[in-house]
């Protein structure tokens, strides 16, 4: 699992989203790398089980490196990295609301477009962060790391924000 799970209490049932990257198998995306992710629910019995899951590779781009949470009304907000071939190594992040279809995730946003790769160590973006405002907990806060330009041990960090309209 990548950073941390996160836990909610939501309206009478207690929640953890979690997640990590995954390597597709043959003939799913070309072996290209997704963000897998879960919620586990547990309500008054006690016992947890997997409420919703799913892996979010809607293309033959690299996703890794995730940090995901939940706010107070359930909407759930991803953030990972992304590259590929053509795309430098970015900032990007993606999510659903309550009344998405389970297991799904919405389209992707990028707060930020890298411009330069990474050469010469395969450290990456270990220190991403998605958590919650404590003033509203609605607005998502995400933290990652993104290139202006090629090189080793010269990124940058970038804060991004994103709330959901059903939340206020």
């Amino acid at each position: 699992m990548m950073n941390r799970a996160a836990y909610r209490y939501i309206n009478g049932y207690e929640s953890i989203v979690l997640t990590h990257s995954v390597q597709g198998t043959s003939g799913q995306q070309n072996n290209y790398s997704g963000i897998r992710w879960y919620e586990l629910r547990a309500y008054t019995n006690g016992y947890a089980t997997i409420y919703q899951q799913g892996t979010y590779k809607p293309d033959t781009n690299y996703r890794w490196m995730g940090s995901i949470a939940q706010d107070k009304v359930g909407d759930i907000a991803v953030g990972y990295s992304f590259s590929s071939n053509v795309n430098y190594p970015s900032i990007v992040i993606t999510g659903r609301t309550p009344s998405d279809p389970l297991g799904t995730m919405e389209d992707e946003v990028y707060p930020i477009r890298g411009t330069g790769s990474q050469t010469g160590d395969d450290r990456w973006g270990d220190y991403d962060s998605m958590t919650l405002d404590p003033v509203d907990d609605c607005t998502f806060w995400y933290t990652n790391e993104y290139l202006t330009n090629s090189g080793n041990y010269n990124w940058k960090t970038r804060i991004a924000t994103i709330k959901f309209s059903g939340c206020q």
